[in-house]
């Protein structure tokens, strides 16, 4: 070998028909190069500063009880939203007509709340909220909205959690299943809410 440096020179060149050793310095990487000084004065110096306007349904009342954990740590542009009567939804119910509550109890309407919406996040730990979830996405898909799924566990049955799964795996676009609540603000955090 021509050099001592093997790791900046490219000495091996026996793969190359009619061509001995290269002795000049090899390309950098392109993500080496972005390594350089040079092109860090390119970079952007300051964090995303594009909020998301995220808005949290919980479809059933454990996963309520689950989201209410985490209301009062501080979130950007979040709404925390929980799903009543899920019993009286059904697949063909009106946006309007889906009654929804704030934490504190407070009635909201769907409209208004999925308004400049950029993000819907379900969550759900049985498999009853099927309409509520169907209803929702719809929502979104129309709105152009990213709707995604948190199917929490509970309990050991590995059956009740196929029918959570089942009943949200058509209308997310992303669907996590949780095992334990702590995942609800990792979640979140990863989606800027």
């Amino acid at each position: 070998m021509p050099h001592d440096h093997d790791d900046i020179f490219e000495a091996d060149n026996a793969t190359r028909a009619d061509r001995g050793p290269v002795d000049h310095p090899t390309m950098l990487s392109s993500c080496a190069r972005a390594a350089t000084a040079e092109e860090a004065l390119y970079r952007v110096q300051y964090p995303n500063s594009a909020t998301r306007t995220t808005r949290i349904f919980a479809l059933d009342q454990a996963a309520a009880e689950a989201m209410y954990a985490i209301t009062d740590d501080l979130w950007d542009n979040a709404h925390f939203l929980t799903v009543l009567g899920n019993g009286k939804i059904t697949a063909d119910t009106n946006s309007y007509n889906v009654p929804i509550c704030h934490p504190d109890g407070t009635p909201a309407n769907l409209d208004a709340e999925l308004a400049g919406a950029d993000v819907v996040v379900l969550l759900a730990t049985n498999g009853s909220s099927e309409a509520a979830a169907e209803v929702i996405a719809r929502e979104c898909f129309d709105r152009k909205i990213m709707c995604a799924g948190l199917a929490l566990k509970r309990g050991p049955s590995s059956e009740s959690m196929d029918r959570v799964v089942n009943s949200m795996r058509r209308f997310t676009r992303v669907l996590v299943v949780a095992q334990d609540d702590d995942y609800i603000p990792a979640m979140l955090t990863a989606l800027r809410a």
